[in-house]
């Protein structure tokens, strides 16, 4: 995909926040519902867009600034920092669930081990699933 049609879809992907946030804000004065996430959920999204907006600006405003960025997102170095800082933070994240999982089992609060321990088990399964669809790839 050229880096320009990437850029343009970011930008849209960013106005599309924004509308959803507006739809939430909205909606939830018209059912008048009482949660109070709903709106707030809305209003990240809303910021979240005009965040993107800024940073696609500031990338787009010159030839060298859009160069940049594509170096920055296509350097292999770059590449496998990233990989190497996702699969270290879901490896903190499994062994702080885990770490939870015995902890609250330990205190007796073992409906609340329960849950925690579904998302541990969630992620492990994904995190298998992609592995053998990856190693079939390859």
């Amino acid at each position: 995909m050229d880096f320009k049609k990437k850029l343009k879809l970011r930008l849209n992907v960013a106005i599309t926040y924004i509308v959803l946030g507006v739809i939430l804000i909205v909606g939830t004065f018209i059912t008048k519902t009482e949660n109070e996430f709903i709106s707030s959920f809305g209003f990240a999204m809303i910021i979240m867009g005009f965040v993107r907006i800024r940073n696609y600006r500031m990338i787009t405003k010159d030839e060298g600034t859009i160069r940049k960025q594509q170096i920055m997102e296509t350097d292999e170095r770059n590449i496998s920092i990233i990989h190497k800082a996702k699969s270290t933070a879901f490896a903190i994240y499994i062994l702080i669930l885990g770490i939870a999982v015995i902890v609250l089992s330990f205190i007796g609060m073992h409906e609340a081990a329960k849950w925690v321990a579904y998302p541990a088990c969630l992620l492990v399964v994904i995190y298998w699933i992609c592995y053998f669809i990856y190693q079939r790839k390859s």
